[in-house]
């Protein structure tokens, strides 16, 4: 599949069942997140358990399949984390917020050696452990992989921050599954993008309002 022509574009949820399952519950629950409803979280959870499975059996994307684990105890962690916080409650102090600046360089300088840190890592550990396929795409892979850990934690305490991350992350994953001859997940991908969008835009509001005292 190298061409638009030849996706089955009447399949765009997936393949097989679990694909079907997997994207319905990542759109949803990414747009129920934008949202700011704690009903998302779950939703994540499934589509975690899917995509660990699909990267590591079918892809050999060794950094996303590792990625994908590690969001079940991270998707729990902000499912709690805003059930304490009052959810999405817009009455509540826990609305969206910027880092200061000073903060925020601090984050991309931490997020270009964790990445750099990653990739050498995780291709080190590829050809010692002879389970672990060696990585594909690994500069690409590990960005997104060390991308995605930092933005869901920036997720999960609301900082706006989350949506710069959660950009460049859906557009390498949009290239990475196309390059790995998975339209589907590109596809969802895609979707990611505009829903990072709309995301960014809602919680913008929210911020707004905040400052207005709403």
């Amino acid at each position: 599949m190298n061409s638009l022509e030849t996706i089955p574009w009447l399949q765009l949820l997936g393949t097989t069942p679990v694909e079907i399952i997997a994207t319905l519950s990542a759109v949803l629950g990414v747009f129920l997140i934008a949202r700011q409803n704690i009903l998302g979280w779950p939703l994540g959870i499934l589509w975690a358990v899917i995509s660990a499975w699909l990267a590591f059996t079918q892809w050999q994307l060794v950094s996303d399949g590792i990625l994908y684990l590690a969001y079940i105890p991270i998707q729990l962690y902000c499912w709690l984390l805003w059930a304490r916080s009052g959810g999405a409650r817009q009455e509540d102090s826990f609305v969206p917020v910027w880092l200061p600046r000073k903060k925020q360089l601090f984050l991309i300088v931490a997020a270009v050696f964790c990445i750099a840190g990653w990739a050498f890592g995780i291709s080190a550990l590829a050809d010692q452990v002879s389970w672990i396929p060696a990585p594909a795409l690994l500069w690409r892979d590990s960005t997104t992989t060390v991308l995605n850990f930092i933005a869901q934690f920036l997720q999960a305490q609301k900082r706006m921050e989350n949506w710069v991350g959660w950009l460049i992350v859906n557009l390498l994953g949009i290239h990475i599954y196309w390059v790995k001859e998975a339209p589907i997940y590109s596809i969802q991908y895609a979707m990611f993008l505009v829903l990072g969008i709309y995301g960014w835009i809602q919680w913008h509001k929210s911020t707004h309002a905040a400052d207005r005292g709403i």
